[in-house]
């Protein structure tokens, strides 16, 4: 796990290094995620989500923010039976900001995911279920925002993710976030 955190804060560092020369902003984010995965486990889970984020502006309304941010879910549900399941991922989004106004903005971008762990606790056993997974995935993700003063911000996300092949029936985990950021000026 630490050598891949590492890789990621490295594309991250490289990315925020060849735009040097503009704008950029460094800042936290984090908030709150209701996510459902649709295999034989289709039911939602909530978790929470943090992380930091550096926002290279590349012309006056436009702007590119690379992102390195942990989530986690967890939840009832199951197929047939009742589970109670919990899911860590590392979520590396790189998202194109076009700002509306010089407040509120729009983003699109992809997000690669990889996940940290998943157990699952059946009638009181645990079991780890990360072997069921493709550890790699990828989503495509929209939101919106809206920047407040003094560097804070809210903001909304929708991810869809690509079908990965798992032992079960294609799995999609799509992911919708709501949250606060907080940018150093």
């Amino acid at each position: 796990m630490r050598k891949t955190l590492f890789v990621l804060l490295a594309v991250m560092s490289v990315t925020v290094g060849t735009y040097a020369q503009k704008k950029v902003h460094y800042g936290l984010k984090g908030g709150l995620n209701i996510s459902n995965s649709t295999a034989l486990f289709d039911y939602f889970r909530t978790g929470v989500y943090a992380g930091a984020f550096a926002e290279i502006k590349l012309k006056e309304r436009w702007a590119i923010q690379p992102e390195v941010v942990y989530y986690r879910n967890s939840g009832q549900g199951g197929y047939h039976i009742i589970t109670d399941r919990k899911e860590h991922y590392l979520s590396v989004p790189v998202m194109i900001k076009y700002y509306i106004t010089p407040k509120f903005y729009l983003e699109a971008g992809p997000e690669l995911n990889y996940v940290l762990s998943a157990n699952e606790t059946v009638e009181g056993l645990t079991y780890n279920n990360i072997d069921l997974y493709n550890r790699w995935g990828l989503s495509g993700s929209a939101g919106l925002g809206y920047q407040l003063p003094y560097g804070f911000g809210v903001n909304a996300r929708y991810s869809y993710s690509v079908p990965v092949k798992a032992y079960f029936p294609a799995v999609y985990n799509n992911t919708g976030k709501i949250g606060m950021t907080y940018t150093f000026k």
